[in-house]
């Protein structure tokens, strides 16, 4: 197995020209092949591929092994958000979809998301299994020509019939018909101008920063945070607009700035949602979060006597929950989030589309709601804090906090200790803290929720303190 090439919680990411290279990119193309060749009776593959430096280019690469192992490939012609393809899998009942994307990562970055049948992320299972493919065969392809010409390699959208889906779902003549003042941002990704597409009217405005491609993001990261929003909450204040919404790299992930110029983090997001979705559309099912996500969620499940489910971070088990139970609403913090008649899968634009029918139906602004929210379950605010770290000192320390575990952090008692995903401890005024080294880059993430932000910055600041103070004492 070659050592550099490892599958984190979305696929495999690595730096464009040292560890993601033509060279490794068609070895795991191979591996998918061997894959299919062992495990798959259908021997078809959809590639899609985002913004970035060289996507197109890497999708091409694995279309040519693919083709040149048998497998009938069909390619996007075009950049495309990553649940266009998920969407197609489904749809055409394909046994694995690929995605070139680095997601929410920096330009430095490049990836390969796999998908399967189910329209969701791969489970760790057929992850495993490709992983233990790799390096196995030499690498066999064909020119994007000879795949052409035997009829392998079939350019085409992947989004027909992906429009009557959201309109399944969203009441889009709804928003269309109210006043609302909406800016957009896609952070330079491939959201380009869809919400503006499906929302905007002669009355509901929307408004698109950061639409056209730059494959150096500003030189940021597109990723739909507090510190890369500061443009959308720029635009958002300057135009006193009613909410600004935003959608990452590829697509899949929200977030966005209330009219206040606050953020609009998916974790209040999924809390309104779910709220809208069983008191306005009277449904029901479960409420499933991953480890790093609010609480939320489970005290409006006891609320309204509904299951609650929590599960370790990664939406490919949320995705794995919804094949076969009922879920109402699922996802996790960093802004994937899926909802009961869509796929298994994250969507930003849909969940974008549905925030606005939430304003719209509701007849409340996002701070509104958020207000209310507050008022019948508590006022709680999230901080994430993302810091350098090499895997296995990440992972050293969370452990040994969770041996050594404080018996008060910034003066609140520790009151258990949580070990499904990371190190997360439970603090006796309702709080949380969590430390977990990234599946995907090497970095510490701190992830924390508590009454109020600057409660969050100094249970960030104790936490890791605590966990150099454990990882010391080992």
């Amino acid at each position: 197995m070659n050592e550099t090439i490892r599958f984190g919680t979305d696929g495999w990411r690595g730096v464009i020209a040292e560890d993601f290279t033509f060279g490794n990119i068609r070895m795991v193309a191979q591996a998918v092949a061997d894959y299919l060749e062992e495990k798959s009776e259908s021997r078809e593959v959809a590639i899609g591929f985002d913004r970035r430096f060289f996507s197109d280019e890497f999708a091409r690469a694995v279309a040519e092994v693919l083709c040149g192992n048998g497998v009938t490939v069909y390619l996007s012609p075009e950049p495309c958000p990553t649940p266009h393809v998920s969407y197609f899998v489904r749809k055409n009942e394909l046994p694995l979809g690929l995605v070139i994307t680095a997601s929410h990562n920096n330009y430095r970055y490049n990836g390969f998301k796999i998908k399967e049948g189910h329209g969701g992320s791969a489970s760790p299972e057929t992850t495993r299994a490709i992983e233990s493919q790799l390096g196995k065969n030499p690498v066999r392809s064909i020119s994007l020509r000879e795949a052409r010409n035997s009829g392998k390699l079939i350019e085409t959208p992947l989004d027909e019939g992906y429009e009557a889906l959201i309109e399944s779902l969203v009441d889009i003549q709804a928003i269309r018909r109210s006043s609302l003042h909406v800016i957009a941002d896609s952070m330079n990704g491939v959201g380009g101008k869809l919400l503006e597409h499906w929302a905007n009217s002669k009355t509901c405005r929307v408004e698109t920063l950061r639409a056209d491609r730059d494959v150096l993001f500003g030189g940021r990261a597109p990723e739909p945070k507090e510190e890369y929003l500061d443009v959308l909450r720029d635009a958002v204040l300057y135009n006193k607009a009613d909410i600004g919404l935003a959608t990452d790299g590829d697509g899949d992930r929200s977030g966005g700035i209330h009219a206040d110029g606050s953020l609009f983090t998916p974790l209040e997001m999924i809390a309104l949602l779910a709220l809208y979705l069983i008191e306005e559309r009277r449904q029901t099912g479960i409420l499933a979060a991953t480890n790093a996500n609010t609480l939320y969620l489970k005290r409006i499940a006891e609320s309204f006597g509904l299951p609650y489910v929590n599960k370790p971070v990664g939406f490919k088990y949320i995705a794995e929950l919804m094949q076969d139970q009922d879920l109402l609403i699922g996802g996790e913090e960093s802004g994937g989030i899926t909802i009961h008649g869509y796929l298994p899968e994250r969507d930003g634009v849909l969940i974008n589309l549905l925030i606005l029918e939430m304003i719209v139906k509701r007849s409340k602004t996002s701070l509104e709601l958020l207000k209310e929210l507050y008022a019948r379950f508590g006022e709680f605010h999230f901080r994430r804090k993302d810091f350098p770290s090499p895997p296995q000192k990440g992972m050293r320390q969370a452990t040994a906090l969770a041996q050594k575990p404080p018996k008060k952090l910034a003066n609140l008692r520790v009151e258990s200790v949580d070990t499904l995903d990371g190190t997360k401890l439970f603090l006796s005024d309702g709080s949380w803290i969590l430390f977990r080294q990234s599946g995907t880059e090497p970095t510490l993430r701190v992830y924390c929720e508590a009454p109020a932000l600057e409660d969050c910055d100094t249970l960030i600041s104790a936490g890791l303190k605590a966990m150099g103070e454990a990882d010391s004492a080992r």
